[in-house]
């Protein structure tokens, strides 16, 4: 039988995808399945390995093998990525020994991330692991784990991320990709990508760590277990997979050096591709997820997700019309926006619900919406955020000038890029113009694509170019430059003004 299709599967904070696509990234069929973010206390954020990621992959794959009509002995490779870092501490037979911790947005590990910075000096880690540790960071929330849950620490086999507990749910290797790897301080040896022996000691022993290899290797197939479990044809490749934000960039084109990703997604996460390493930029640098290529990364920590909450507590009417089957309640709520002036009439949102990535790195970081008075509506609300959310995103964009690029071909991705509106509101604040392809499945798409080139039926990363159509374009509107100019100051002003009683509260 002919194996001419691929499988990609990506679980994000909220929701999984997935999609099944031939060799020519012609779509078949797409899945998505729900779950839910456990905030068990403030600064905590989890999700259930099994009930979450593995649940989600076994429906969504028996949902796209019955739409698609397509046999799984036709399935040529499989490419999974997922959230990143969500550390998970497995028993020698994968099991979950708790939650996964997630990335960035889960900060309880502020305290062993200044531990160890301190104990191995930020010039040294810098040096060997090419960054100092922060709530991003591998190391950090696996020591936690050791501090605060060492019956969990002493039972643990392997610590892995969320790829990689699917990845060895499948084939039964543990693995990480150099491009999710970058995040492992203190660990992690940059410049020759393994684990190193010294400040492995400070965390845990390096055999607890999965093997770091290329995101397109193929590191194993199908267990008989595993096609049990799945429906999936056993002996099936899988390729060592990586984070949703590379397998999403890929997904719509970016893939040579100068080429950008701007993620509107849960998080905001910016991709740039450089053909060389740059250090010493003050943003994450690494290797990409495909060979011989590198980047330089931003993200921060609360933007979709703050549309969301927005939504959740104070659009409940939408909601109910929405259920009602009386049209999208997101819709309908940037909609009250729409003719909402640039500057929302004074009032300036700090995005820092779960505290804040970059540039700021504050875990500590709380949400702010100031300049509120009785002549705001609900749409001066959303309007305000959508703005917070584009000064952060404006600040992000600068450090990677500063790195010495030019911004010159912004692809825009993710769940936000429907609302054009918020797109626009980016372009205005940041200056850029910004292309939408039509084809948004995002990271599921990508991990399709990365399958295929790691078990060789895509013959080259610049073949998916060829398959982008463009939806709209949005150009910066010189008419708000000099009120954006303004508050991109009183935005900054604001953090430096309030940041001692965040800390505090």
């Amino acid at each position: 039988m002919d194996k001419k299709y691929l499988l990609g599967f990506d679980c994000g904070t909220y929701e999984s995808k997935g999609v099944i696509c031939d060799h020519n990234g012609n779509i078949q069929a797409t899945a998505i399945s729900k779950h839910v973010l456990k905030v068990p206390k403030p600064g905590y954020a989890e999700h259930d390995p099994i009930n979450d990621w593995w649940f989600d992959f076994k429906k969504i794959v028996k949902e796209l093998l019955d739409k698609s009509g397509i046999s799984p002995n036709e399935i040529a490779c499989i490419g999974i990525s997922t959230i990143m870092a969500a550390i998970t501490p497995v028993d020698e037979n994968c099991n979950p020994l708790r939650n996964a911790i997630l990335y960035g947005i889960d900060t309880r590990c502020k305290k062993q991330a200044e531990e160890l910075n301190e104990q191995i000096g930020n010039e040294k880690m810098i040096e060997i692991s090419g960054a100092n540790c922060n709530v991003e960071s591998f190391g950090p929330k696996i020591k936690w784990i050791r501090d605060n849950e060492p019956e969990i620490y002493e039972k643990t086999k392997h610590f892995t991320i969320a790829s990689g507990f699917l990845t060895a749910k499948l084939t039964g290797k543990f693995c990480v990709d150099k491009y999710s790897a970058m995040r492992a301080q203190p660990m992690l040896d940059y410049k020759s990508m393994t684990w190193n022996d010294e400040l492995c000691e400070y965390v845990c022993p390096k055999e607890m760590l999965p093997e770091i290899v290329n995101t397109t290797d193929i590191i194993g197939t199908v267990t008989k277990h595993a096609s049990e479990e799945t429906g999936l044809a056993e002996g099936t490749p899988v390729i060592a997979g990586t984070t949703d934000a590379g397998a999403e960039a890929v997904s719509v084109g970016v893939v040579e050096p100068g080429d950008t990703m701007l993620m509107y997604g849960s998080t905001a996460f910016m991709i740039h591709l450089t053909d060389t390493f740059l250090e010493n930029t003050g943003l994450w640098s690494g290797h990409y997820v495909l060979e011989d290529i590198f980047t330089i990364t931003s993200g921060m920590a609360t933007t979709g997700s703050l549309t969301r909450w927005i939504r959740d507590n104070f659009a409940k009417d939408l909601l109910k019309r929405e259920e009602n089957g009386e049209g999208n309640a997101y819709t309908a709520l940037f909609s009250e926006a729409e003719n909402i002036p640039a500057g929302s009439n004074g009032i300036i949102v700090l995005p820092y619900f779960s505290g804040e990535r970059m540039p700021i790195q504050d875990p500590q970081a709380k949400g702010v919406f100031f300049g509120l008075n009785l002549s705001h509506t609900r749409g001066h609300v959303v309007k305000a955020a959508l703005e917070g959310i584009g000064y952060g995103i404006c600040q992000n964009l600068d450090m990677i000038r500063k790195a010495g690029v030019e911004l010159n071909n912004i692809m825009a991705v993710g769940g936000g890029t429907k609302s054009r509106l918020w797109v626009q509101t980016v372009s205005d604040i940041c200056g850029i113009r910004q292309t939408v392809p039509k084809i948004t499945i995002g990271a599921s798409y990508g991990d399709a694509i990365l399958a295929g080139l790691g078990v060789g039926i895509i013959k080259s990363p610049k073949d998916v170019k060829k398959w982008i159509e463009v939806d709209y374009i949005t150009e910066p509107n010189s008419d708000h430059r000099e009120v954006y100019e303004k508050y991109k100051k009183y935005y900054a002003q604001l953090y430096q003004s309030t940041k001692n009683i965040m800390h505090m509260l």
